[in-house]
């Protein structure tokens, strides 16, 4: 079996880094927590990663394409929350950014076409 390749990886490293995310939870971090988050987005950045991981290692394009929409999603619903006051999530604006990154990243990986063509460094 071969592992990821080209755009494969892109996703898997996209959702590797959600789940890496989670490094943000602890609170002893204190100036070194750059994203603040909890509670329910914990299971964002945890869910949406592992599909976006599992997309990256099987090479099935529309898991890509439901990762980077989930994660437009929550971005959605993190930038509403905050707009009106509220912790819905229980994250902040540096966490929506993040995930609109990642959403951007999983749906252009998502959308470009598979080449059929393989070169010596792929």
């Amino acid at each position: 079996m071969t592992g990821p390749r080209g755009l494969d990886r892109a996703a898997l490293a996209l959702g590797l880094a959600s789940v890496a995310s989670l490094v943000f939870a602890f609170k002893g971090l204190d100036e070194f927590r750059f994203i603040a988050i909890g509670g329910p987005s914990i299971a964002v950045a945890l869910g949406l990663g592992a599909l976006a991981v599992a997309a990256g290692l099987t090479g099935v394009r529309v898991l890509v394409l439901l990762a980077g929409l989930g994660f437009a999603a929550a971005a959605l619903l993190q930038l509403i929350a905050a707009a009106n006051g509220e912790r819905w999530l229980q994250a902040d604006l540096a966490a929506m950014s993040f995930w609109l990154g990642l959403a951007v990243g999983l749906l252009l990986v998502g959308a470009s076409p598979k080449t059929t063509a393989t070169s010596e460094g792929d």
